[in-house]
């Protein structure tokens, strides 16, 4: 308990019925890689690979139909291939 600090609160703490004071705990469980690791395989890389396949698929096809599809078909089995591979990342 010597890394928590005193700080005030305007309502009641989630999970206690204090509504002055609490103590609050940093949670620093995950590393700063971690953390960035998290962020790149979340947000990052999907973003750069719908842009890529909106660039291609621009380049190949005039159809916006198409072209949104396999964006959001690229980006979902991207998710789909992250959730399968989860223990290992």
């Amino acid at each position: 308990m010597a890394e928590c600090d005193n700080k005030e609160v305007s309502g009641a703490c989630h999970g206690c019925a204090l509504s002055d004071r609490c103590k609050i705990v940093e949670d620093d469980r995950y590393s700063r890689r971690q953390r960035w690791k998290a962020l790149l395989l979340a947000y990052i890389l999907p973003f750069v690979l719908l842009a890529g396949v909106i660039v291609l698929a621009d380049w190949l096809t005039d159809n916006e139909y198409v072209i949104g599809g396999a964006s959001l078909a690229t980006v979902g089995l991207y998710y789909l291939v992250l959730f399968a591979v989860k223990p290992k990342v």
